[in-house]
């Protein structure tokens, strides 16, 4: 599977089919994982939070987490900054706007953050609304566990053009059990309480992990000449004007089960990546969690800690 080249006359198209995928799919163009993973992500790492020693987050909470991670891909309100707002990893800063949409998602994850920190001086804000605004800042670390978002490798689910196939490879049943022992949780819980913790900070290393997992980059972050996945995702892309802002590309072997060309990987490795980038996303939402029940408290936020110890 190629990438779509993304100069004029591929920008073109893409606004021109995004009014009519809208009649069928609200949800974004170049989003990673569908909307229902996000959620159940969301959810099973508020599951795997709650077991955590000292945690109580009551199910209210959690299910605003997992709101707000969904709407960021589906909510018919945002449509707008959805077409003008693209979820890829700005790698090397390279992705530049085009016309008035925004290549990568610099400019809305920083919007949402903002939004997040506005609630969370109030110390009488909305629960519900502040877990489902962390949500929708959560959705781009989730993001970050995909390789076509991370290399970047540009699609869209757009008629005509190639979805990303990471993103729908497993079902929701088929998604492996996650839980955190005690000694991850606390992990967790003091990488959360740093002075220097960010949601910025969570979403950059995440996409390190996961350009590492690929073998894209080293533990140095040096670049890796042929890592083992480079049949899957190339990066710079071939087309030297498309390197030159930024872009990578999908190569000859695809990440779907039954791919038996020599040069592929078997299904078991392809499950085995899946499965591991599934429990870093996991594990970053609860991070998130954590670092959101530390700001709550640095504001004293009467609202939230009264619902929490209900």
């Amino acid at each position: 599977m190629e990438a779509t080249p993304i100069g004029r006359t591929a920008a073109t198209r893409y606004f021109a089919a995004f009014g009519l995928s809208l009649l069928f799919n609200p949800s974004t163009p170049a989003f990673a994982f569908n909307p229902d993973l996000h959620s159940a992500y969301a959810l099973t790492a508020a599951q795997a939070y709650q077991r955590c020693p000292g945690v109580k987050l009551p199910e209210q909470l959690a299910e605003a987490l997992a709101k707000g991670t969904e709407a960021e891909d589906s909510s018919p309100l945002t449509i707008l900054q959805r077409i003008t707002n693209w979820h890829f990893y700005n790698r090397n800063k390279k992705l530049e706007p085009f016309w008035f949409a925004h290549r990568s998602l610099d400019v809305i994850f920083s919007k949402r953050i903002e939004q997040l920190n506005e609630l969370l001086v109030k110390p009488v804000a909305d629960p519900v609304e502040v877990y489902e605004q962390a949500g929708r800042v959560l959705h781009y670390i989730q993001d970050m566990s995909v390789p076509g978002h991370v290399v970047p490798a540009y699609h869209a689910k757009l008629p005509g053009n190639h979805a990303d196939p990471f993103d729908e490879f497993e079902s929701i049943e088929a998604l492996p059990v996650f839980g955190l022992s005690d000694a991850q949780c606390q992990a967790l819980r003091d990488e959360a309480g740093k002075a220097d913790a960010t949601p910025q900070r969570f979403l950059d290393a995440a996409a390190t992990a996961t350009l590492q997992a690929i073998e894209q980059i080293d533990s140095a972050g040096q670049p890796v000449v042929d890592g083992a996945w480079k049949a899957y995702w190339l990066y710079p892309a071939r087309d030297t004007d498309e390197a030159r802002i930024g872009w990578g590309q999908y190569a000859t072997c695809e990440f779907a089960k039954g791919n038996v060309n020599a040069e592929c990987k078997r299904e078991e490795e392809l499950v085995a990546l899946f499965e591991q980038q599934s429990r870093q996303v996991q594990k970053n939402s609860v991070l998130m969690l954590f670092y959101l029940q530390k700001k709550l408290d640095e504001a004293g936020q009467t609202n939230a800690s009264a619902m929490a110890n209900q």
